[in-house]
């Protein structure tokens, strides 16, 4: 099947945010989280559990080699992406991480590993005394959480992904409407204190990695917006052929309702739809093929108790 122009021009975009957005998730990482030896959570996290295990037993491997493990912990997730998500979901993700393990593998080292080194003092007595930065680490625990929440809330909300955990929380989001950024918080708490507290037996590795994390879920849930609802009031005389294009391109049931203008007298149609948010834009590029003049009106819907049919994002 021949592509359209607009569908290859809406590919080539998508291939550009999995090119931006992983680029700054492994900047993230290398940059930010690795010199304070935080988690990145997710299949990053695991990958970089695996690898301190390793290193712990000896091996003594160079921190590139951190993008080797992430491709390794991605391969089995990005298979669950095929089965309950999408599959164009689930090729973005491979995408994802090989270009997300490629850099990784070729990134410098991070030009800010000196905040995370320990601040030494000499005491009274003449001796050296070294302490922890607490204000480097935490910079850094900032900016990680900035970055990564930046990436994967991007990569979502364009309809791709950053591998790992994105895909395994866009299918529970799917399935049970749970919010994606508060299911990457519980899961990645868990690698937080698995490997900061009983790996590296540090609770201010995990305190700071929960830091990350937090900042992390709220980018990612003030970012991407799937699962927020919007409902829309549409006034048109071509009521009908809206309310068909818009069920038949968003899966959404519509309302039409018999109404008449007060100043012109003229009868038509309201057409009441809800939608996610993303899914605005789409709507209206519907509407405005049937009435470019068509009058509509937009509120949040804070919850929904009935069918609502949750899609993937792609």
């Amino acid at each position: 099947m021949k592509l359209t122009k607009q569908e290859v021009l809406d590919i080539l975009f998508r291939l550009f945010i999995v090119l931006f957005t992983n680029t700054l998730l492994s900047l993230a990482t290398v940059w930010f989280l690795e010199p304070a030896a935080l988690y990145a959570g997710g299949a990053t996290g695991i990958a970089q559990l695996l690898f301190r295990i390793i290193n712990r037993l000896g091996a003594n491997m160079s921190g590139n080699l951190l993008g080797w493990f992430i491709l390794f912990v991605n391969v089995p997730i990005t298979l669950i992406g095929f089965k309950f998500v999408s599959k164009r979901f689930a090729i973005y993700s491979v995408i994802a991480v090989l270009v997300q393990s490629l850099v990784v593998l070729v990134i410098p080292e991070s030009p800010f590993a000196y905040l995370a080194e320990p601040i030494e003092t000499i005491n009274q007595a003449g001796n050296t005394v070294s302490t922890m930065n607490y204000g480097g680490i935490l910079t850094l625990a900032i900016f990680g959480g900035l970055l990564s929440g930046m990436a994967s809330g991007l990569a979502l909300r364009f309809g791709v992904s950053t591998g790992g955990v994105d895909v395994l929380a866009q299918a529970v989001s799917i399935k049970k409407g749970i919010s994606i950024g508060n299911f990457t918080m519980v899961l990645n708490i868990t690698i937080a204190i698995f490997g900061g507290g009983v790996l590296q037996c540090s609770w201010v590795i995990v305190l700071f990695t929960i830091v990350r994390m937090i900042i992390n879920s709220l980018v990612i849930d003030k970012i991407h917006t799937s699962y927020s609802y919007t409902g829309l009031h549409i006034f048109s005389s071509h009521g009908e052929a809206i309310a068909q294009s818009l069920m038949n391109t968003l899966n959404h049931g519509c309302t039409l309702f018999d109404v008449e203008g007060a100043h012109s007298g003229k009868e038509f149609k309201e057409v009441y739809c809800v939608v996610s948010n993303y899914e605005i834009h789409r709507a209206i590029k519907e509407i405005k093929k049937h009435d470019e003049k068509a009058f509509i009106t937009m509120a949040p819907v804070n919850k929904i108790n009935g069918k609502f049919i949750r899609k993937s994002i792609v």
